[in-house]
């Protein structure tokens, strides 16, 4: 895994996007949005098109900026790929903003744990990352500010070990949990997996930014030609005339 650090374009609005409630998060761009008619546009890898975009399937959609994230609850309306456009169409159902207290972005995964709390032992899954902690889903309940150790299982034989703190319970369901954990502690190496890793997933952004500066060249380049080739055609037709 290469340390490459996410590029920063302006005027491109990141987000994430997950289909049908799926735990895997996908990353786009937000092109287009309208909240006077609850509509958006996403764009998105075009490998997501041919199967698992479909209309009427419901998405939930995060953007982050400084200090505000939003997080959209919509439906698929219309999907377009062709030389002009490759964005879905969003109708938003909800949608709600919270004060983005985060000091370091947060990535999308999902990994077997193991909470070590005291004597007592836990099995959960992390679903989410960052250089300042997690969130994890489990059953187990456990205090607040409790401090932890987790083991996360990144591969067979790869694990990242690291102290924390929960500081945040939310229920989720009839038994499940999702807590929130700060790291307090982690060893060099650990540490260093922990940045390989989140590098790893930075590139995911990277991808889906150079194929959006790859598709918008390609559009205007056609454009251009086309412009070029009447242009052409033009010109040779009245001349043509004129003699």
């Amino acid at each position: 895994m290469k340390k490459i650090r996410p590029e920063q374009s302006r005027g491109i609005t990141f987000c994430k996007v997950s289909i049908d409630n799926d735990s895997t998060w996908i990353h786009g761009i937000i092109t287009y949005v309208n909240l006077e008619k609850n509509i958006a546009e996403i764009f998105l890898s075009a490998r997501y098109f041919k199967n698992y975009l479909k209309e009427g399937k419901k998405v939930l959609i995060k953007s982050f900026s400084d200090d505000n994230e939003t997080l959209f609850s919509a439906s698929i309306t219309k999907k377009v790929i062709s030389i002009r456009k490759q964005a879905v169409t969003v109708q938003i159902d909800k949608m709600m903003n919270y004060y983005n207290q985060r000091r370091f972005e947060r990535f999308n995964l999902n990994y077997p744990c193991k909470i070590n709390c005291g004597k007592d032992e836990h099995i959960a899954i992390l679903s989410d990352i960052s250089f300042g902690g997690g969130m994890l889903f489990t059953d187990a309940l456990i205090d607040d500010n409790s401090i932890v150790s987790i083991d996360i299982f990144v591969s067979t034989g790869v694990a990242i070990n690291f102290i924390g703190k929960t500081v945040r319970k939310e229920s989720v369901g009839s038994s499940e949990l999702t807590y929130g954990i700060e790291i307090l502690e982690i060893d060099k190496e650990s540490n260093a997996l922990l940045s390989e890793l989140i590098n790893f997933l930075e590139e995911e952004k990277n991808h889906i930014a150079h194929e959006w500066r790859i598709f918008n060249m390609l559009k205007y380049s056609i454009y251009t030609i086309s412009i070029i080739f009447i242009f052409f055609v033009v010109f040779f037709f009245f001349t043509g005339e004129a003699f």
